[in-house]
């Protein structure tokens, strides 16, 4: 499994685990990777997962840049600040062990809150670094 499947799947295990979050996002967890018309609010979506190689001669680190995405429509912008917060204390708590590999580094670098066009949707925006090493190389 590749590095960027592997913590992908080992994000939505530690969200899916967290009592906080089952709570806010439902059971099961309302995490989606496509259109957002089709899912129940509040709804946490993958965005993007950006992965290059840490350095020319890095054997195998890589560096991951990965954003995710809230939507809500309860509660205004303070709710989806407190949604944004729930997943960045629950990753941040969450003991990561992506399937074959080791991840080194893992810490939120920006979050902040937009309203959409409808006037009533708000979109929580919170981006992670991180930085993992096959774990035959430890």
């Amino acid at each position: 499994m590749s590095a960027q499947h592997a913590l992908e799947d080992e994000l939505k295990r530690a969200l899916s685990d967290d009592t906080n979050i089952a709570s806010a996002f439902g059971t099961p967890l309302r995490f989606v990777t496509g259109s957002e018309d089709r899912a129940a609010y509040p709804f946490i979506r993958a965005l993007r997962h950006e992965t290059r190689p840490d350095a020319p001669n890095a054997d195998g680190l890589l560096d991951h840049r990965i954003s995710l995405e809230i939507f809500s429509r309860s509660g205004g912008r303070e709710e989806a600040m407190r949604l944004i917060g729930l997943i960045a204390d629950a990753l941040r708590a969450a003991e990561l062990s992506p399937s074959g590999h080791h991840l080194i580094l893992f810490h939120p670098v920006f979050s902040d809150v937009f309203l959409r066009p409808d006037g009533t949707t708000f979109r929580g925006l919170l981006r992670f670094r991180a930085l993992s090493e096959p774990a035959s190389l430890v």
